[in-house]
């Protein structure tokens, strides 16, 4: 015989409570007010720098979308990209909270110095309206990789857990990357590679 709940108990091992509308399973999360709610949670994955493929399978990091950046010639200035946008059909709330959410994944940057030898330092940063004033930082300028000429370089920065906040808390958002070259005169060309991307949990609607 089913057995009512204590109050302020949860499920045993940590599991979600779950309820149904007669056909699905949601997560029910409980409001303020103690009105259960039912959290229509959603996963989702953006690939910044996926591409057309014409056999199905390359070697990771290989390849990118788009064309590649190249930066201006005074030394120390950081020159950014074009916004890259994840716009899909259904929007919302990153775990349906207006700060707080979490975001991970993985970030691919291909860059090679438009002549000579040099190093580089790669930023990225991610808002849900690009050209924002303030974006949020998602990668800061703390990595200096030395690049020759003609010879691409692929720097991978992990992102086991980026916190969303009031710039970067929702579908759709976009994300840019950047750098900086130590050598005056000189360009760097980057881009995003294919095995780049975003992934986390959005709540429709909200």
């Amino acid at each position: 015989m089913p057995q009512r709940g204590n109050a302020d108990q949860v499920l045993p091992t940590g599991r979600l409570a779950y309820g149904s509308d007669g056909t699905h399973e949601y997560p029910i999360k409980v409001g303020s007010d103690k009105r259960q709610i039912v959290a229509q949670r959603e996963p989702f994955i953006f690939r910044p720098g996926a591409t057309t493929l014409t056999n199905g399978m390359v070697a990771a990091g290989t390849r990118s979308a788009g064309v590649a950046t190249t930066s201006g010639t005074v030394a120390s200035s950081t020159y950014w990209s074009a916004w890259t946008q994840y716009a899909p059909l259904r929007t919302g709330k990153i775990d349906g909270l207006a700060t707080g959410g979490i975001v991970d994944g993985q970030l691919t940057i291909g860059a090679l110095c438009g002549a000579g030898t040099g190093k580089i330092s790669l930023t990225a940063r991610i808002a849900n309206t690009a050209n924002t004033a303030a974006p949020t930082t998602m990668l800061a300028l703390a990595t200096t990789v030395t690049i020759a000429g003609t010879v691409e370089v692929y720097t991978t920065y992990d992102i086991p857990y980026l916190k969303t906040d009031a710039v970067f808390n929702a579908v759709p958002f976009s994300i840019a990357i950047g750098a900086q070259h130590s050598q005056g005169g000189s360009t760097v060309i980057f881009r995003i590679m294919e095995s780049s991307y975003l992934q986390g949990e959005i709540e429709p609607s909200t």
